[in-house]
């Protein structure tokens, strides 16, 4: 497979949309060239045929890369379009990403249903998401959103709530809800227990 099967791979998902709106070739072929920067960030000798193959097989690539091409659509905004790129995501990956959520270079999701990254957050660099976890607001659809360092991982079940501040380089375990600012270089294991990295 090359980067423009990826292309076809797209127009056969929008057959499940009913009357599906065609999305162009060059921003589908953006957002697969941010998912493989995205996953060459921590995997560096992955291969781009590897990377379509895992996108088309529905592994953690296709939660990944649908946000990359929902986001494209959004900075370009092609507002018709980005509905049915929202409902693959939740359909095929059980998750829910807003494209209005800015997220660098890095990004991973690994496990990624149940997984929700709500409205207007800044993400940095090498961001890592696992199952079930939320980054969102405490009063829905208001609010700032979430600021969040490099090189942060949350792992499953974990949540990030408020218009809070997250350095770089923190970890946040699992089962534990954020909902104050957290210095750098910090691990988080539980709600009320930090531990310097």
């Amino acid at each position: 497979m090359d980067r423009h099967s990826i292309i076809d791979f797209v127009n056969f998902l929008l057959q499940r949309i009913y009357q599906p709106k065609q999305i162009a070739d060059a921003l589908i072929l953006k957002a697969f060239e941010k998912v493989v920067t995205d996953v060459n960030y921590h995997f560096p000798d992955t291969s781009e045929t590897t990377i379509v193959e895992k996108i088309t097989t529905n592994q953690n690539e296709l939660a990944m890369f649908l946000f990359r091409l929902g986001s494209e659509l959004h900075h370009q905004n092609q507002e018709a379009l980005k509905p049915q790129i929202h409902f693959l995501m939740k359909d095929l990956c059980g998750c829910e990403i807003y494209f209005n959520t800015t997220i660098d270079v890095g990004f991973y999701i690994i496990h990624g249903e149940g997984t929700v990254i709500g409205s207007r957050n800044t993400i940095g660099k090498g961001f890592v998401i696992h199952q079930h976890c939320t980054v969102g607001h405490k009063v829905n659809g208001s609010g700032n959103g979430n600021t969040i360092g490099n090189n942060v991982k949350m792992y499953c079940n974990s949540s990030v709530l408020g218009a809070l501040t997250i350095g770089n380089n923190v970890t946040i375990g699992a089962h534990t809800m954020v909902n104050k600012n957290i210095k750098a270089n910090t691990k988080v294991i539980s709600s009320s227990r930090l531990e310097a990295l």
